[in-house]
């Protein structure tokens, strides 16, 4: 799987933000500074920015390297 896809995620988001599985199911998060954290934990990538810290989506590009 590869390329542009709709991701629901939770709290801010900024373009260019990688994207990790958050503590509620079936959403993703932004990793913020000084998370540990492994590539293989990696959704993908925002193309998006969200402003605000309840649920909603943004388009991610995806893909394996």
């Amino acid at each position: 799987l590869a390329g542009r896809v709709p991701c629901k995620v939770i709290g801010l988001v900024n373009k260019g933000d990688r994207l990790v599985s958050s503590g509620d199911a079936g959403y993703a998060r932004a990793v913020k500074a000084g998370d540990h954290y492994s590539w293989q934990h990696v959704i993908g990538r925002s193309i998006d920015t969200k402003i605000n810290e309840e649920p909603g989506l943004v388009e991610i590009v995806v893909g394996a390297k």
